[in-house]
């Protein structure tokens, strides 16, 4: 898992593993940690305008 301090939105690609998609950090190349992930989820939905519920 990636041990980075922060990742930003255009930090993030998404790589195919067998039949799951796993965004990881293009810098280090490792898959995101579940916090890293869900503020990644945040700043999408922000970004794209959806209301979070």
């Amino acid at each position: 898992m990636c041990n980075c301090p922060k990742v930003t939105f255009y930090e993030v690609e998404f790589k195919l593993s067998g039949l799951k998609v796993i965004p990881t950090h293009k810098n280090c190349g490792e898959g995101l940690n579940d916090d890293q992930f869900n503020s990644f989820e945040k700043e999408l939905v922000k970004y794209w305008g959806f209301e979070q519920k």
